[in-house]
């Protein structure tokens, strides 16, 4: 059985749609070796999208460590990840989606044209340090 530590260090925007309250969230972790990967949340559902950021990087890293060989005995290929601080991350996610959700809302509302370009450069500076 291989265990495989995941600690989540940084979320940022990448690209937000405000119509169909999606945004692409830039994930950097570390896993052994720092990586990043892009993936599209719905900010309507905080709370679950949260929890599918981690649903998904921890199906992606039991693929990348999955031993191919079928040779091995059966609890080779058992990966067990433990995701560091899992349920202070997913309130942090959740709270930094909200936001984002919040900060879309404004851009949505915004009428005028002043201070629209100003609402999305707050809005591409958001992130969350872990």
């Amino acid at each position: 059985m291989k265990i495989i530590s995941l600690e989540i260090k940084k979320m940022s925007i990448g690209k937000f749609f405000p119509r169909e309250s999606k945004v692409e969230l830039d994930i950097f972790f570390n896993d052994g070796s720092d990586k990043e990967i892009f993936q599209i949340v719905d900010s309507s559902d905080a709370e679950g999208s949260a929890e599918a950021v981690l649903a998904d990087l921890r199906k992606m890293e039991k693929n990348i460590h999955r031993s191919s060989q079928n040779e091995e005995p059966i609890v080779e290929n058992f990966v067990n990840i433990v995701v560091k601080n899992e349920g202070k991350a997913i309130k942090e996610i959740a709270k930094f989606i909200q936001k984002i959700e919040a900060r879309m809302e404004e851009i949505k509302s915004k009428n005028a044209a002043e201070g629209y370009l100003e609402r999305i450069r707050q809005l591409k500076s958001l992130k969350v340090e872990f």
